[in-house]
């Protein structure tokens, strides 16, 4: 696969844009080149609709996020919508607030091997999307996103490693990647500026390859460890979240060329 191919834009970065107008924001994407979405709710928009609209277009879909509460009471909802947007691998977003404690990561991890259970044997990844706190917080001696990918029973939930949100924990993105293995088919590419607090988002996160986050050396990283789609997300922009998502697809395009070419030479 050409590496273009595997850039997706996480549809988080144009929530507001998508929320006004799903189709020019669809349109934009392809303008910009990306080839691929992960989906990120519909935003008062329905399915049909959407799912049309990513035809039209043409886009793969490198995942789909879904919200919390619904891997908990709507699982059969879940898979309805994988249907209809033709995709079989799917994200726990983040955990609610008011789930993070020990008895709420335990129910988590109960229900996504539920959830593994119940559906890997039909050809579903169940996965999960880490913030910092996923980092910060541990239970049973384990950081929390170890703890809800450590396989039970052969039961295993996936890794979507988030670049942005492991660094604001303290973490070295690459070395914590290393952890994942053959276990992350989609990762989150969010780049980082030093210099200002670690709460201010709106100074500190960076265009990716604009920033401080070693971007060669994780798409290095999952060349040589089956990544699918790196996702550019850009939660916030100074200049315009398109110019963003621009930028940061025509960096992260560079590097993932340059090491295509160098690993087939």
């Amino acid at each position: 696969m050409t590496f273009r191919k595997k850039i997706a834009a996480q549809m988080y970065s144009v929530r507001k844009e998508f929320e006004a107008d799903p189709e020019a924001t669809l349109k934009e994407l392809k303008r910009i080149g990306f080839t691929a979405i992960q989906v990120d709710g519909m935003r008062g928009h329905s399915v049909e609709k959407i799912s049309q609209l990513v035809k039209k277009y043409d886009f793969e879909i490198a995942g789909m996020h879904i919200k919390h509460d619904r891997f908990m009471t709507d699982l059969d909802g879940i898979v309805e919508e994988c249907y209809a947007f033709g995709c079989k691998t799917i994200y726990d977003k983040y955990i609610d607030d008011e789930e993070q404690h020990t008895e709420g990561y335990r129910r988590t991890k109960a229900k996504l091997i539920e959830a593994v259970a119940k559906l890997a044997p039909l050809g579903f990844r169940i996965g999960v999307h880490n913030p910092e706190y996923d980092y910060n917080n541990q239970i049973d001696g384990r950081k929390v996103l170890d703890y809800l990918t450590d396989p039970v029973n052969g039961y295993g939930v996936y890794s979507e490693p988030d670049t942005y949100w492991m660094t604001i924990a303290g973490e070295n993105p690459l070395e914590s990647f290393k952890k994942y293995s053959g276990r992350a088919p989609v990762v989150h590419l969010k780049d980082y500026r030093s210099g200002f607090e670690l709460a201010d988002i709106k100074q500190n996160l960076a265009e990716v390859g604009e920033g401080e986050v070693d971007i060669e050396g994780i798409v290095r990283w999952g060349e040589a460890n089956k990544v699918e789609y790196y996702c550019v997300e850009q939660d916030y922009s100074r200049i315009g979240i398109f110019k963003s998502l621009e930028i940061g697809f025509n960096n992260l395009l560079e590097i993932g060329e340059r090491i295509q070419r160098e690993t087939s030479q």
